[in-house]
């Protein structure tokens, strides 16, 4: 008999919100204790800042975000003991990647000044 393995896939922020500022939020520990204690595959996905968002006006005027996909992060062979280095290693190369679209979403919605 054939046993089928089954995969889920979970969607975190590690943030837990959204943050207005030019960093990201301090990563909370909770998606990554799931990576690692299921030795699964973290799949980081970057948003650029929403310059074109006001957020104490609350106007969301009409704008493009710029989103990169990178290649998955392996928690293969991971404990329990590795998740602060872990996720340091991801919340900067995040943190390098969100400065790098943010600066070029300016460009591509034609805003000279941040709100």
């Amino acid at each position: 008999m054939l046993s089928r393995v089954t995969t889920a896939k979970l969607l975190f922020f590690p943030e837990g919100t959204r943050g207005n500022g030019d960093k990201l939020l301090p990563f909370k520990k909770g998606c990554f204790h799931v990576a690692v204690e299921s030795q699964a595959f973290i799949q980081p996905v970057v948003i650029s800042k929403y310059h074109f968002l006001k957020s104490k006006a609350k106007i969301f005027n009409r704008g493009q975000n710029m989103i990169k996909i990178f290649p998955e992060v392996s928690c293969a062979g991971l404990s329990k003991d590795d998740i602060p280095a872990l996720m340091e290693r991801v919340q900067k190369m995040m943190q390098r990647e969100y400065e790098q679209l943010s600066e070029k979403s300016l460009s591509i919605n034609h805003i000279s000044e941040v709100h």
